[in-house]
């Protein structure tokens, strides 16, 4: 009942396929892994290596390994069921010393089957190294899966040539000549004939096909891993959930802290305290206000309109006087200071007119300015233009 729960919500979508090939005195492996997408299955990558320690050294050992055994050892035969001589041949197999692999045909059996020890080997060598072996498949009969996808009548799988008729199996041969490379287009993925069991074993591995029967081994499941998984899951997030709160009673306490000491120190002070607080809260906002007043709280410093009016000012003309928000009334003793808000006012002299009247358009373009308008201009005996110009700010 739990592993049914649990498998609803840790489910084994990432998978490596190895197809381990026994040629004599060495292997040959072929790495498949593959991703499940709702129903569909995705290869992430495929590779061949020509020893263990390649193999070892590139794949991830979290992702749990499926094993496709095939080569040196391992025997394929068609079961007739019309055949009395099969049939008694398969009734005296003793499936307790062979690990094996049988798929129905049209009118056969088809076995991949071969001694024991080949598998258990393989296993506790994959094991040795760090893999998470979850199950076993023997043969190449497995891309026979694949024939409704493929539709061909003839479909090589690793060294076998296996025959269809109405998609079924019903028959095979060993090539004479070693085929290489042989490919085909299942869905968007092309897969050659080396990789072909590897894919019909992921497809039986999840969809678990009536048609095919194989050795079960107890010792190697994907329940223990799901159980795994699943405490190394729920172990994360307990730890997760305590840290939380832990961080959170750590504010909580820091907060409501912090909110008791300040209702402890209002019920320390005097009303006379309190009082002066609300005192010096006033002035604040006086200061504030006068500041505001002057134009120093504007989004642009005062600095700002001079550095702008002084860099514009071409080398011909020459400042008498800049003032930036210029008092309204003369300034006496004991009296409330008035400022012409947003306003700066120039003073200044030139000999040439031209000059004066482009740096007047200039001004026009500042963003700044909201209007300008020339208070006087006069000549004198040396027809030097003398003139004051007051400019009113934008609001800012």
């Amino acid at each position: 009942m739990m592993l049914a729960t649990l498998s609803k919500f840790i489910k084994l979508n990432d998978i490596n396929v190895v197809g381990v090939i026994k040629k004599g005195d060495f292997e040959i492996y072929n790495l498949l892994r593959i991703k499940k997408k709702a129903n569909k299955i995705v290869i992430i990558s495929k590779h061949s290596f020509e020893n263990l320690q390649e193999l070892v050294n590139i794949t991830d050992k979290k992702i749990p390994v499926l094993l496709v055994i095939e080569g040196k050892g391992i025997l394929n035969k068609e079961i007739d069921l019309n055949n009395e001589t099969d049939l008694n041949w398969q009734k005296n197999i003793d499936f307790n010393s062979i690990y094996y692999t049988d798929i129905k045909g049209l009118k056969s059996n088809f076995i991949s089957f071969c001694r024991k020890n080949i598998v258990e080997e393989t296993i506790t060598k994959f094991q040795k190294n760090g893999f998470q072996v979850v199950d076993v498949y023997i043969g190449p009969f497995l891309a026979a899966i694949l024939s409704n996808v493929i539709k061909e009548r003839k479909i090589i799988s690793a060294d076998l040539c296996l025959e269809f008729e109405d998609e079924k199996l019903v028959g095979f041969n060993k090539q004479i000549e070693t085929v290489e490379n042989k490919t085909y287009q299942i869905g968007d993925e092309t897969l050659s004939n080396s990789f072909l069991p590897l894919y019909g074993c992921i497809i039986h591995f999840f969809i678990n096909q009536k048609e095919i029967s194989k050795t079960i081994n107890t010792s190697l499941n994907s329940d223990e891993l799901i159980y795994k998984k699943a405490y190394t899951f729920f172990g994360i997030a307990l730890l997760v959930s305590f840290l939380t709160s832990l961080l959170i009673s750590y504010f909580m306490i820091g907060y409501y802290g912090t909110k008791n000491t300040e209702l402890n120190l209002q019920t320390v002070h005097s009303n006379q305290s309190y009082q002066l607080t609300l005192d010096l809260e006033k002035q604040k906002e006086k200061k504030i206000r006068i500041l505001k007043e002057t134009g120093v709280l504007s989004s642009k410093f005062l600095s700002y309109y001079a550095y702008e009016i002084i860099n514009a000012i071409p080398t011909d003309i020459s400042l008498n006087d800049l003032n930036i928000i210029p008092i309204k009334t003369e300034n006496k003793e004991n009296k409330k200071v008035f400022f012409k808000n947003n306003t700066i006012t120039i003073k200044g002299e030139t000999f040439e007119e031209s000059s004066f009247n482009k740096w007047l358009d200039d001004l026009k373009k500042m963003n700044w300015l909201q209007r300008f308008e020339i208070i006087s201009l006069k000549k004198d005996k040396r027809n030097k233009s003398i003139f004051e110009i007051k400019i009113t700010l934008k609001n800012v």
